[in-house]
């Protein structure tokens, strides 16, 4: 096996990185890098950028390194403190009103792709979603009616679901518990739109479909204008949201990763020629120049 992951998951104390993760840290830096200097130029947005990585925030955090926004949101971290979505955007809009008061409307923030999983109530929605959705495939494949059909089931039931969970809420809500629905109820409607369209052949949610970026900038927006109203605030806000995922997948690899592949696939060849089956090749001393 040869460890290949653009979002550096691949961890233990035998394969210490894994091919694709620095040339994509480095095509995401190179493109935060361009909104900062747009952001520094322009002087009145805030970018909200979402990285790929799937549930780990090592891109996010790696790109923070190498670029220094303003902010960067690092999902394990908010896990550990056990903060709430609301915990976070009280602290972006903290840093919004300390620059504001240097007179610095602009700025960015970085956010991991899977933050919502780090977060307990999230978390636990997208779980009661996913199986609803889940029973719905294994109903389907029974040659059962989905829920609320009465009619036999087909291959185009679920997206029927979907559609019928997003147009009356009260069906949701007898699916859900009390909490989820309550939490479900106070997102924006095209969060719930996705949270309930956007999903895979499993039926759990298209990950990188869910625009964490979009929902996060909508909740500083609010918070900011309830601050206006009691005086707190008179900074102006123009957010600006972007996903940067599958550019990464398609830059050109860096010199490391040229060379760490090279090593690996000689490597794993030689593993093959030996007929030796069931192991990982393992490369030390990475922290040493590509050459």
């Amino acid at each position: 096996m040869i460890p290949a992951s653009v979002d550096g998951n691949i961890h233990h104390k035998y394969i210490r990185t894994s091919i694709g993760f620095d040339s994509a840290s480095k095509v995401y830096s190179q493109l935060i890098g361009n909104m900062l200097t747009d952001s520094a130029s322009a002087v009145k947005y805030w970018y909200f950028i979402r990285l790929m990585g799937k549930e780990p925030s090592h891109l996010a955090l790696e790109a923070a390194l190498k670029t220094c926004p303003n902010m960067v949101i690092v999902s394990e971290e908010c896990n550990n403190r056990k903060e709430t979505l609301g915990d976070i955007v009280n602290r972006i809009c903290d840093t919004i009103f300390e620059r504001s008061a240097q007179d610095k409307n602009y700025g960015c923030v970085l956010i991991p792709e899977g933050l919502l999983f780090h977060l307990s109530a999230y978390n636990q929605l997208i779980h009661e979603i996913n199986t609803i959705f889940a029973d719905a495939q294994k109903r389907i494949a029974d040659g059962q009616p989905v829920i609320f059909s009465d009619e036999e089931s087909d291959p185009d039931a679920v997206a029927e679901l979907s559609q019928k969970l997003l147009a009356d809420s009260s069906e949701i809500g007898s699916l859900l518990t009390p909490w989820s629905h309550s939490l479900f109820n106070s997102l924006p409607d095209f969060l719930k739109q996705q949270l309930l369209i956007e999903r895979q052949l499993s039926g759990s949610i298209k990950l990188s479909q869910i625009e964490t970026e979009k929902l996060v900038a909508y909740l500083v927006d609010e918070e900011l204008n309830k601050r206006k109203r009691q005086g707190k605030y008179s900074g102006t806000f123009a957010p600006v949201t972007h996903f940067f995922g599958y550019q990464g997948r398609s830059g050109h690899p860096s010199m490391f990763d040229c060379s760490l592949g090279s090593t690996m696939g000689y490597t794993a060849a030689v593993l093959v020629q030996h007929k030796l089956t069931g192991l990982a090749v393992s490369i030390t001393n990475v922290t040493q120049p590509a050459k």
